[in-house]
């Protein structure tokens, strides 16, 4: 925001805020839901009195449009001051048109694409009355037992920063006060993706060290890419709960990082400071959420119930509230809601807006991009378009149950405006070719007689695909499982469907990453399609008939076993590594009963074509501390299609005062060639590229040996080594 609009802003707001009561501040930090309840929280309150006496700040709606404009009417024509109300909702993967989940989109590497997909979900959700997104969710988790993995950006910080970035910008874009734009929310701060056991909402225990190099960055990246707000974890770190955590919250978000906007608590998170056992009751949660720098109360209701008479009592410096509620503020102003507070209220405008064929394209464009081929023997994709017969077989196939190929956090998306994969193969090869059969009930459970169903259609075609994996409801909040097996028996079917002899096609659709080691074995390509969204089965035939070639990269490891968890790309090394995956010795750090790779690492995805690279060239061996090293390698398409890869370079500090990552992601490139095309990728890595947490927590750098990688995945890569000159 240009300075003199800022401080036009501040002024109003401080004029504003004198005019207030205590109880009307309180109000603005008091945030409650529109017209429907939770298995955890209900709320027992008058909502329109409570608005018109100004103690209410901003809802989670999830309504109608007549019921937005009537509690904007409340606020603005009834309440004292007139202060326009937030609407805020949990828009996550799209509002009406609905991309696939984020994990899926973080496995396309493209920041263009999913900076689109939050551009167009800000503009149906602004057409629709809200202003207000409880995303991106920044996240990096190492644990696929966790629910939330399918929210998330995957493993990486350095890839969850560059996606942390791009959502924020699409979300926000480059001016508030427009009307296609909305505040942005990073979330969940901090370090809510590391829980142990993988279990939603479990204790978190990370080193200061792994909280600042793992889980920090993207949120930091966010900060600077101008967040409006941040949302509080549910989980206790390093047993202190996130809402509560004034080093989280003062030290490093409004004082190291400088941020300008506000926080909010995650749904009722400030009362469970209570189960947390660090709050005796209501008061006291209050009491502690404010001072350590939380502002703003989502559904718990402490602040307005307790606040005034800790403010009062001397207990709470009222300077803490006016610091709250001015952020709060800044923002109704920005958003253009004092100027006019139903500039987002409009059916009209929404009916309209609401999943325009451009943004049905963006989003068939992003699923696409998000599939990663894990296999594909004797090239049996892409298909061609002649004459055969086609089994489609799998729960998953044709169902709208349970927000299959949709995925969790729909909004308002409407899973009869999705595309079954049914549905489009039969556009590609007409309803005649297409044999259809369930083969699984839902969840996975695969009785007999359906089975066999399946494989007398199976004998019938020609080929099979196999449309399985996990429902919508069985990944995201609250969905944590011990076991990431194909759910239920599905396992059974592909045996059977093995059997039969035909070529086999396997579409996995899941929101985490799934152990499949007889489906790798027995099926010749397996296509991770993750939830693709509205237009589903139109992307995936896309790639299943080369249309478009795919380019996805894994952003999560996938694990060979549970037991390995958490399993990562940028891990430590030990006193007693492996040579390699042969290495048998007793006394080195290895499993006995798997191996230690992984299903898939990190960054591993197949393409239709064969791309090649050049030997690494380095700018120069050694380096200063100004200098910027260039890393450049050739890639050229030697296949016999038009494709996209992702080259990654991964940097390695082999000997430094605290043991480093063996490889740590710190760039890539999404290159788009022709067949038999060849083109440069230059990577400009800095000295501030090569920083780490020394053993006295001090962000530096040693000079010395650098291994820098360059690649296709975490595996697939060469090396080669420069020396930073001693910076002493």
């Amino acid at each position: 925001m240009p300075h003199g609009k800022s401080d036009h802003v501040h002024q109003k707001v401080d004029s504003l805020l004198a005019l207030m009561t205590l109880k009307e501040k309180l109000g603005q930090l008091n945030h409650l839901k529109g017209n429907y309840s939770t298995d955890i929280y209900e709320q027992n309150v008058d909502l329109n009195k409570a608005i018109a006496d100004g103690e209410v700040g901003a809802l989670t709606p999830f309504t109608t449009m007549d019921n937005l404009i009537r509690w904007q009417k409340i606020a603005t024509e009834e309440s004292r001051l007139g202060i326009p109300l937030f609407y805020a909702a949990d828009v996550v993967h799209g509002y009406k048109t609905i991309f696939p989940v984020p994990i899926g989109q973080a496995a396309s590497w493209d920041m263009e694409a999913i900076e689109l997909s939050e551009r167009i979900a800000a503009t149906e959700m602004a057409s629709a009355g809200l202003n207000w997104t409880f995303a991106p969710m920044l996240d990096v988790t190492r644990d696929p037992r966790w629910g939330r993995v399918m929210e998330g950006p995957g493993e990486d910080p350095f890839l969850a920063g560059e996606i942390a970035k791009a959502r924020v910008r699409g979300f926000q874009g480059d001016d508030l006060g427009a009307e296609n734009t909305v505040l942005a929310c990073a979330k969940h701060f901090v370090a809510y993706g590391a829980p142990e056991g993988g279990r939603d909402y479990n204790t978190v225990e990370v080193s200061q060290r792994t909280l600042r190099e793992v889980y920090l960055p993207p949120f930091q990246e966010a900060v600077e890419e101008g967040v409006a707000t941040v949302m509080n974890g549910f989980n206790t770190l390093n047993s202190i709960p996130a809402s509560a955590n004034s080093f989280l919250l003062r030290d490093i978000l409004k004082g190291e990082w400088g941020f300008a906007g506000f926080t909010v608590s995650d749904a009722n998170s400030f009362y469970e400071l209570i189960p947390h056992g660090v709050a005796a009751d209501r008061r006291e949660a209050a009491l502690k959420c404010i001072q350590a720098g939380s502002d703003t109360d989502l559904w718990s209701q402490v602040y307005i119930d307790h606040l005034e008479q800790l403010v009062s009592s001397g207990a709470v410096d009222p300077k803490l509230v006016d610091d709250a509620v001015r952020r709060v503020l800044k923002y109704k102003y920005e958003l253009g809601l004092f100027e006019d507070p139903f500039r987002y209220l409009d059916s009209a405008r929404m009916t309209k807006t609401l999943m325009q064929p451009a943004f049905l394209e963006a989003a068939r464009d992003l699923a696409r991009k998000s599939l990663v081929l894990l296999k594909n023997e004797q090239k049996l994709l892409p298909l061609d378009n002649q004459s055969r017969k086609i089994a489609l077989i799998g729960p998953l196939a044709h169902s709208r149950q349970y927000r299959d190929l949709m995925g969790n956090w729909k909004a308002a998306g409407d899973m009869n405006d999705v595309v079954t994969i049914y549905e489009g193969l039969v556009k590609r090869v007409g309803k005649e070719n297409v044999y259809l059969a369930q083969g699984c009930e839902a969840f996975g459970k695969c009785p007999t007689e359906l089975t066999n169903q399946a494989s007398a259609i199976a004998r019938k075609a020609d080929i099979v695909i196999l449309a399985i994996g996990e429902n919508g409801y069985s990944t995201g909040e609250g969905a944590s499982k011990t076991n990431l097996s194909l759910p239920g028996n599905q396992e059974d079917l592909v045996e059977a469907i093995s059997k039969t002899g035909k070529p086999v096609i396997a579409l996995l659709f899941n929101g985490r990453p799934l152990i499949f080691h007889d489906l790798k074995r027995k099926v010749p390509a397996v296509l991770e399609c993750w939830e693709p969204g509205t237009t589903a089965g139109d992307a995936v035939m896309d790639v299943v008939f080369g249309d478009y070639n795919p380019s996805g990269k894994l952003p999560i490891t996938f694990p060979n076993d549970v037991g390995q968890i958490p399993i990562y790309h940028s891990q430590l090394n030990t006193g007693r590594p492996r040579s390699g995956p042969d290495d048998k010795r007793w006394g080195v750090s290895k499993w006995s009963d798997v191996p230690n790779e992984p299903l898939y690492p990190f960054g591993y995805g197949l393409s239709y074509t064969n791309f090649t690279y050049s030997k690494m060239q380095l700018s120069d061996s050694v380096i200063s501390k100004a200098d910027t090293l260039l890393v450049s390698v050739d890639t050229t398409n030697a296949g016999d299609y038009s494709g996209c890869e992702v080259v990654q370079l991964y940097i390695q500090d082999p000997v430094a005062s605290v043991s480093r990552p063996v490889k740590a992601l710190k760039a890539f490139d999404r290159v788009c060639l022709e067949k038999g095309k060849r083109q440069k990728v230059v990577f400009h890595i800095s000295v501030d590229d090569l920083k780490y947490w020394d053993d006295k927590m001090n962000y530096k750098t040693d000079g010395g040996i650098f291994h820098v990688f360059v690649g296709s995945s975490s595996v697939d890569v060469s090396k080669m080594t420069f020396r930073l000159e001693d910076l002493q």
